[in-house]
């Protein structure tokens, strides 16, 4: 039985007397709403549905129906038409001429229970004696109302008028008239109702006209829309339902059964797989116990915490309420424990929050200065499953995160499944302040899940340590991208690990933005199956400030502030490059950048000239007079005999360079606020190149490479011309090789008008030449994609995954560096 509402006034019919007289059409439909199910025990998926209508309109009185309160009603007011109500063999004929007869008697509103009430209704209602919607277009393509040949279908679920109003008894004539025709929407439904009012003419009596609204205001999504799961989509959803005042659910309770009702998820999935291991090795070669042998795998989930107000314990729910059954939840903390003046240790809360569940275990990490990333391999050596789940403590997940996301998994046969787009919501305490947003296209490293056997070890960073595991595990084993952002919604609370420049950056971004007015709406979609309010309590606590580093630095572009001498670490991959190392040595002394604060890292690959050697044996030297010098080694094997530019070996050249690139990144990169790439074999810049590209206060930068002719030699600086690169014959080996010129600008093609600095150009592609990259770009997950990034690949896909963050890459067309030749 609905609890009585502060809106409006909630009574039964049964207690009202009944007056059989039935008055004439005047004034406006009463602002009365009534609802009807068998009994009082409204099904729990239905009650929100029936609160919406009390809430949303205040001022309403609220009638709800049961069978019996009907039963008696028609007995007593119509006892003519009784045998037209016990003769029908379906219950929901009853509840049609039901329906009809309450709103002619007293008037007001009819909603199904499976209709939400989304705005106020007077808007609807003001002016009109009667209102009746439409059912989308679609469903006139459906094979019944094909075979009626009906143009349009009126629904029955919706239904407001005065009392008396002189359609009704039009249409109460067609229904004795049609009350043997076996199929019940023929008899008392939708097409009954569609042409009752086609033969209806309302001649010049005032206050008898019928109005007939379109489907977007009652009627805004499809059967198909509601069955197939579309409705998931809250970017659709929010389209879908902007001009509505009510949207039906279509749950046909009267022909579907109770486990086809509620909310369904989608039947068909987008999923993109990437697959980096050698033939003939099988995804989960470590063989995940059979069915039979204790049901699905065990999924550890993550969960790595300072005990940030009451967000944790939101978390913990949320792992509770998640549909897959085998779990387990490792809780990683670190946080201290305050004095007894705090109130004692924090984690007892959360201790107590957890009590009695034998598949959450608490661990606790003593001592502080800890970084993220060693914290996260303290619980992935804690877990028990076969599969791990980052679980952050302060984002929210629907509950069907871990089910669908194990499912994708298992279909694709991967090892690893990572969203490709999420929710990303920045709350406020002003609503009107609110975003929300469907984000980019990446992958989003927080939501990865992955057989513990392939899982990389976290590096020791503080933030981003992540996105380094992404790129290890895409470059060795298979993984799959899925495309269900509802499953996981990131919250831009300010207290993140990373700033708010970080997040705002993707706003312009995202895929769907929503705010003011759609924003709420939205929120409040997302609310019936995550704790939005709750989370907003939550936060009404103090959380504590982002974590600080030495290399912390704003995301956005300023230009380096006088007087300031930025720490800069300067990364070389070299491969049979003995001949250029001292040309290579004696140009970067000449840098006019205070050596005491630049840091030098190479990676020496597959060289067969003896580079390494000559390298180690300068380190001695390199050590006195630069901060920090790294020489490290990998080989690859890749020896090709042609020349280094050939297309044919320009993927796998490229990825192997890509390669190079993020491994010297992952062991050198420290506390430098800058990166700049260096080719070895540049053969001449000025001395103040480093102070130009600093000065022109970008995020990425890059110079004019030429040869010594002055002819443009890199060509991986590029705009592209507004058609972009559609040829799909410029494609070789999944990458966009053009001949040169076609569809892209050099740098040679912009003029210089304003002095060599003073012209700055936005590029889609960068050259690796000289190159210099906000260092927390790479903190945050910026790296050198050695596979096919939008068809870019290694600097080129660098600049494109930029991009897919929100930030730009520029290029100096006056600012000129000279390369070998060849």
């Amino acid at each position: 039985m609905p609890s009585r509402a502060s809106a409006g006034t909630f009574f039964r019919h049964a207690a009202q007397p009944i007056v059989p007289s039935i008055a004439m059409p005047t004034g406006p439909i009463p602002r009365l709403i009534h609802q009807t199910w068998k009994n009082d025990e409204v099904p729990p998926e239905f009650r929100p549905l029936q609160r919406s209508w009390i809430e949303r309109n205040p001022g309403f009185a609220y009638r709800f129906w049961t069978d019996d309160d009907i039963a008696r009603f028609i007995a007593s007011e119509h006892p003519a038409l009784l045998p037209v109500f016990q003769g029908y063999a379906d219950p929901i004929a009853r509840i049609d001429l039901a329906r009809y007869l309450i709103l002619r008697r007293f008037g007001g509103v009819y909603a199904d229970l499976d209709c939400e009430c989304l705005r106020p209704l007077d808007g609807l209602l003001d002016g009109h004696g009667f209102v009746v919607g439409v059912e989308p277009e679609a469903h006139g393509a459906l094979e019944k109302a094909v075979q009626r040949g009906l143009s349009r279908i009126l629904c029955p679920s919706f239904l407001a008028s005065v009392p008396g109003h002189p359609f009704w008894d039009h249409l109460l004539a067609r229904l004795v008239e049609a009350r043997h025709c076996p199929d019940v929407l023929d008899a008392t439904g939708p097409f009954l109702l569609t042409r009752a009012h086609a033969s209806y003419a309302a001649g010049q009596e005032a206050g008898a006209a019928v109005t007939v609204v379109a489907p977007e205001l009652l009627y805004p999504v499809t059967k198909d829309d509601c069955w197939s799961g579309r409705l998931f989509d809250l970017a659709f959803w929010e389209q879908a339902t902007r001009q509505a005042y009510a949207v039906h659910y279509w749950e046909g309770t009267w022909f579907r059964t109770d486990s086809d009702r509620g909310l369904r998820l989608p039947r068909q999935i987008t999923g993109t797989v990437t697959d980096a291991r050698p033939q003939g090795t099988e995804a989960g070669a470590e063989a995940a116990p059979s069915a039979a042998a204790g049901g699905p795998p065990l999924i550890s989930c993550l969960m790595v915490t300072k005990l940030r107000s009451g967000l944790v314990e939101l978390a913990i729910d949320s792992f509770v309420r998640q549909t897959y059954a085998n779990r387990e939840l490792v809780i990683v903390c670190d946080a201290p424990v305050p004095g007894e003046d705090a109130g004692g240790d924090a984690l007892d809360r959360v201790a107590r929050a957890v009590a009695g569940r034998t598949n959450i275990r608490l661990i606790r990490v003593e001592g502080p200065g800890r970084t993220l990333g060693e914290l996260r391999n303290i619980a992935v050596d804690h877990a028990a499953g076969r599969y791990v789940c980052q679980w952050d403590d302060d984002d929210l997940y629907d509950p069907c995160r871990l089910e669908y996301q194990h499912l994708m998994l298992s279909r694709a046969g991967a090892q690893a499944c990572l969203l490709g787009r999420w929710m990303i919501w920045w709350p406020a305490e002003d609503p009107d302040a609110e975003r929300l947003a469907v984000s980019c296209e990446r992958d989003w490293e927080g939501s990865l899940l992955c057989e513990r056997a392939v899982m990389p070890r976290y590096p020791h960073l503080r933030r981003g340590e992540d996105t380094p595991v992404i790129e290890q595990l895409r470059r060795s084993v298979r993984v799959v991208r899925m495309d269900l952002p509802r499953l996981y919604t990131y919250v831009a609370h300010g207290a993140n690990t990373f700033g708010a420049g970080h997040f705002d950056a993707h706003w312009p971004l995202a895929t769907a933005r929503f705010s003011g007015e759609r924003c709420r709406a939205v929120l409040e979609e997302m609310a019936k199956r995550l704790p939005v309010e709750a989370y907003r309590h939550a936060l009404a606590a103090p959380l504590p400030a982002a974590p600080s580093s030495p290399a912390s630095a704003s995301a956005s572009a300023a230009p380096v502030a006088m007087g300031t001498v930025p720490k800069v670490l300067v990364l070389t991959p070299v491969k049979d490059a003995r001949p250029h190392l001292p040309r290579y040595l004696e140009l970067l002394a000449r840098l006019d950048h205070d050596p005491a604060r630049l840091s030098l890292g190479f990676l020496d690959s597959d060289s067969r000239d003896g580079t390494h050697d000559w390298l180690a044996a300068r380190l001695p030297e390199l050590r006195d007079r630069y901060r920090r010098v790294t020489l490290l080694r990998h080989d690859y094997g890749f020896l090709p005999d042609g020349p280094r530019w050939a297309p044919a070996i320009q993927r796998r050249r490229r990825e192997i360079l890509a390669r190079s690139r993020n491994r010297l990144l992952a062991g050198t990169l420290e506390d430098e606020a800058w990166v700049l790439w260096l080719d070895a074999d540049l053969v001449d810049y000025p001395p103040d190149l480093l102070t130009r590209l600093l000065a022109a206060g970008r995020d990425i930068v890059v110079p004019h490479c030429v040869l010594p002719d002055g002819r443009t030699f890199d060509l991986n600086s590029f705009r592209l011309d507004p058609d972009g690169e559609e040829d799909p014959r410029h494609r070789v080996d999944g990458i966009f090789q053009p001949p040169r010129g076609v569809g892209r600008r050099y740098l040679d093609d912009f003029p210089v008008t304003g002095g060599p600095d003073q012209d700055i150009v936005p590029v889609d592609g960068v050259g690796g030449a000289a190159l210099l990259v906000r260092a927390d770009l790479h903190r945050e997950g910026l790296c050198f994609p050695p596979f096919s990034h939008r068809g870019y690949i290694e600097t080129e896909g660098l600049a494109m995954m930029a991009r897919d963050m929100g930030v730009t890459s520029w290029a100096l067309p006056g600012l000129r560096i000279v390369h070998a030749d060849r």
